[in-house]
């Protein structure tokens, strides 16, 4: 046994003991290398997503699993999705990653998928990538394989109408009067006149899915010849469903008067024109209850001739959801407006959420519970851009200073709204955000953060 006689010899012996033993053992672990010259360096593997879908095992309705296009160069995961085929609020990716790799959320989870998810991979030495999956949401049309066709007079229950091109300057392009369970599917709708693109009355259980109308001849810029011309309108008729439609340039989008517990989904919306009291992408007119879930309106405020962007009025109980709003012109409008719920021949009782809702370009408010409406809940609110100046179009300033959250024309301390988890960034006047805020059970907003809206809603009417 040797026994070292210095300090000098201890250290010695310590040092070549460990020069031997990484010289056989390699000193590193057995991972990647890399060779530069004669020296060998460690070398972790980049984190990233090899493959993003969605198997017809994990996921209910789906028939043949979809593979995603991944963008390596932007990190950008681009998937098409059909929402009446899917809930894709509730689908189960599954997410191939590079050796060692970890991901958040991680594979097999559910998300919803009805906007942009982010994904983070992590490495084993902890570099990370993001990536970002922006889901388009397509329809089913085949547009050259339309039959073209003149208006529509909807003559007996439960009849469909499908896969169809019609134009129409002298009538409504689909009439529906006292029939049940009619399908409308696959069709665009160019409408002028004084007309609408479909117009329905005691038309319960009506389904609207996979249909582009548009008011054809408006002008270049501002409001129509009348507010009657509006894309799809509804009266005293039960448990609509309207699904993948995309509207343009009518007078409002979608106007339902005493239709209860509709279900609107992927709406998308453009340059709604008015004039008043229409202009809006959807109101609800003394309705009892009612969805709106993944929509979006961009109105030019150059083109557009807005009101309320979404109207509540003598209604109670509608949930509006995930949805973006650009662009409001009307001095006296808001983004979403919930007026007149205890008034004569209002329904539907009181409150109402609006929630995971961006807006931008606001000018005379954002969201409003006003003039006898209460208990509304405005939860994760985003608004940026508010306008100050001129509206455009000649239209003037804002008739309440650049308000956000109003709930005014009520009882004092008996509003009973709230502002839960909401984002005013930059506002053009920062001093006028609640008013009043003895309408409000619960205040919560911050001032300080930016965001990234929330995708539009972009439905795709071309297939092969």
């Amino acid at each position: 046994m040797i026994r070292p006689t210095s300090l000098k010899n201890t250290l010695f012996f310590f040092t070549a003991l460990l020069f031997y033993v990484c010289l056989f053992d390699s000193c590193a672990s057995e991972k990647d290398y890399v060779e530069d010259g004669n020296t060998t360096h460690e070398q972790s593997e980049e984190p990233k997503i090899i493959t993003f879908s969605f198997l017809t095992t994990d996921n209910n309705g789906l028939t043949t699993d979809i593979a995603a296009t991944l963008d390596e160069e932007t990190k950008t995961i681009y998937v098409e999705l059909d929402p009446l085929v899917l809930n894709i609020d509730q689908l189960i990716p599954t997410i191939n990653l590079s050796s060692g790799s970890t991901v958040s959320p991680i594979s097999k989870s559910e998300q919803d998928f009805s906007h942009e998810v982010t994904y983070t991979v992590t490495a084993e030495n902890g570099t990370t990538t993001v990536y970002k999956v922006v889901p388009s949401i397509i329809g089913n049309i085949c547009t050259s394989n339309l039959v073209d066709s003149g208006p529509i007079v909807v003559s007996t229950n439960n009849q469909r109408i499908d896969n169809l091109y019609i134009r129409t300057s002298d009538q409504h392009g689909i009439e529906i009067s006292n029939h049940t369970g009619v399908v409308i599917s696959n069709c665009v709708i160019e409408y002028t006149g004084a007309y609408m693109g479909i117009k329905f009355t005691s038309a319960d259980n009506l389904t609207i899915k996979n249909c582009y109308i548009k008011y054809t001849n408006a002008p270049s810029s501002g409001p129509l010849a009348d507010s009657e011309r509006n894309c799809i309108e509804g009266i005293g008729s039960q448990n609509i469903v309207i699904a993948n439609v995309k509207l343009e340039d009518g007078s409002t989008g979608i106007r339902l008067n005493q239709c209860d517990d509709s279900v609107l989904r992927y709406i998308e919306g453009h340059n709604m024109r008015g004039p008043f009291p229409r202009g809006q992408l959807v109101q609800y007119d003394k309705c009892a209850g009612g969805l709106l879930e993944n929509f979006s309106v961009i109105n030019d405020r150059d083109v557009a001739w807005t009101e309320d962007n979404i109207s509540i009025y003598k209604s109670g109980g509608q949930q509006i959801k995930k949805g973006l709003i650009v662009g409001n012109n009307s001095p006296t409008g808001v983004g979403v407006l919930f007026e007149d719920q205890n008034t004569e021949g209002a329904r539907g009782g009181y409150g109402g959420l609006v929630e995971d809702v961006d807006f931008l370009e606001m000018g005379n408010g954002v969201v409003s519970s006003v003039e006898g409406s209460k208990n509304v809940s405005f939860t994760r609110i985003r608004a940026k851009q508010i306008i100050c100046g001129d509206l455009g179009q000649n239209r003037g300033k804002s008739t309440s200073n650049s308000l956000i959250f109003g709930a005014f024309g009520t009882t004092a301390n008996t509003g009973g709204n709230s502002i839960n988890d909401c984002i005013v960034y930059n506002s053009c006047n920062p001093t006028n955000i609640v008013w009043p805020e003895h309408n409000f059970d619960v205040i919560d907003y911050r001032t300080d953060i930016d965001f990234e809206p929330r995708n539009p809603i972009v439905l795709n009417f071309n297939c092969e």
